[in-house]
């Protein structure tokens, strides 16, 4: 009888190996926050049309296509330009970051950051923005570009639903009103160095026409209201800079020197109206060239300003 109850409990106990009690739990299901990443980062030919709800895959694959021919591939594109042109793309299932795409050894770097993710059953709403950095120093964005993609659960598998792409303009945080003042000032400071160099120019002409006078201190006398001859140049922000008048766009224009008959010098200035607007003050005089002094003072800029990067070129002055 021992014997048989031994017998039992081998043949009871022989199944039960150390490799049967230890069994793999199978994968947790993806997140739609995985299924998004997955649709625009993922390596496999279908894996944007996988994510699409079937009304959207039979509108945009035609009978006879794939992936790679129909339209889809042009959506699909979307993610894979951020990993072009040498491209570090790292993406999170949790976090604040999305993905963050790094070029030039982290100098150039984008921030697809989470703004919210609600979760309500089989329906997800992700709400995401952009953020660019360069050198470390966060880039100024005229408006923050925000999108919010709709995520509905069919037949286990999350699909994209709908896209809604936002702008967000945050007229309360400081750090985004300082860039606009900051894009703003830039772009005077473009326009005071465009008519600065425009004012040399007309010096030397003026000088070739009237060699019995010289170099002129009258900004009239350089620019007739009725002379449409003179065209000023195009600067970035698609303004063109007043070349008549003593102030313009945040700075005021000034011309000294013009002693003798006929005047062999000139100085020109281009100072901030506002001196603790933090805008640098340019100048020149007859040797043609432009300089800037980045405190802002007119005087400071003709004793010893630095040259802007574009050289301008040396005219010719009066003839004696």
């Amino acid at each position: 009888m021992r014997h048989i109850y031994i017998a039992w409990l081998v043949a009871f106990a022989a199944p039960i190996s150390p490799q049967a009690q230890v069994q793999t739990p199978p994968p947790p299901p993806q997140t739609a926050r995985q299924a998004l990443i997955e649709m625009f980062q993922g390596k496999s030919a279908d894996a944007f049309e996988k994510h699409l709800p079937e009304v959207a895959r039979s509108a945009l694959i035609r009978k006879g296509e794939t992936s790679e021919t129909s339209l889809v591939q042009t959506f699909s594109m979307m993610g894979h330009q951020l990993i072009a042109g040498g491209r570090r793309v790292e993406t999170f299932d949790v976090g604040p970051n999305l993905l963050i795409s790094e070029q030039e050894d982290g100098k150039q770097k984008v921030e697809v950051t989470v703004e919210h993710d609600s979760l309500m059953g089989e329906q997800d709403e992700i709400e995401v923005s952009i953020h660019a950095y360069s050198n470390g120093e966060p880039q100024f964005l005229p408006v923050i570009p925000r999108f919010i993609f709709s995520m509905t659960e069919e037949k286990d598998i999350w699909r994209l639903s709908e896209v809604t792409v936002a702008t967000h303009i945050p007229l309360t945080d400081p750090d985004y009103l300082k860039g606009v003042r900051k894009k703003a000032d830039e772009a005077d400071e473009n326009m005071a160095s465009s008519r600065v160099t425009m004012i040399v120019a007309a010096e030397m002409s003026y000088a070739s026409t009237h060699p019995e006078r010289g170099y002129t201190c009258h900004l009239a006398d350089l620019f007739d209201k009725a002379d449409t001859t003179g065209t000023p140049p195009q600067v970035p922000g698609g303004r063109r800079p007043e070349l008549s008048g003593d102030e313009s766009n945040g700075y005021h224009f000034s011309v000294s020197g013009c002693d003798g008959s006929p005047a062999p010098k000139f100085q020109i200035t281009a100072v901030p109206t506002e001196s603790d607007s933090g805008m640098k003050a340019f100048c020149s005089d007859e040797s043609g060239r432009v300089r800037f002094d980045a405190n802002g003072s007119g005087t400071a800029c003709l004793s010893g300003g630095k040259f802007l990067n574009q050289a301008t070129p040396v005219l010719p002055g009066p003839t004696d």
